[in-house]
């Protein structure tokens, strides 16, 4: 069976999803930097993270569409979006002192319960990739 039409699905899921993150938080910074000062991590690293996010997400996007580096940027993609399900589930499993607010953008609107499935469905598309590309 050839496996690249589905590899190339997933790609085009990831970029979309990448570029969409980066893109919402960029178009939208003031709103995405308020959110980040009311997660439950100390201001500083929202501060980092107000830059870091939406470039990583960016260096995703171009790691996913090069053929060279895409097994890369599905691997970029399982840990970043395990890290992103993992920080979610601490909200719906109420982990946290604190609730976070969302980031905005249309996972701001799902809440965090249908925001963690998402998330897990997300996660397990980025682990399928890195599986069919390691084949």
């Amino acid at each position: 069976m050839n496996l690249h039409p589905f590899i190339i699905i997933i790609t085009g899921v990831l970029v979309l999803l990448w570029a969409y993150a980066a893109l919402s938080k960029l178009f939208n910074l003031h709103q995405f930097h308020h959110a980040l000062m009311t997660q439950v991590f100390p201001r500083w690293v929202g501060k980092i993270l107000l830059y870091a996010l939406p470039l990583s997400e960016l260096i995703l996007v171009g790691l996913l569409i090069i053929p060279q580096t895409r097994l890369t940027g599905m691997y970029s993609s399982l840990l970043m979006m395990g890290a992103f399900t993992l920080y979610v589930g601490g909200a719906v499993f109420k982990i946290y002192d604190q609730y976070p607010c969302a980031c905005g953008g249309l996972f701001a609107r799902l809440g965090w319960y249908n925001h963690f499935k998402v998330n897990i469905v997300l996660t397990l598309i980025a682990l399928a990739g890195v599986i069919l590309m390691e084949m």
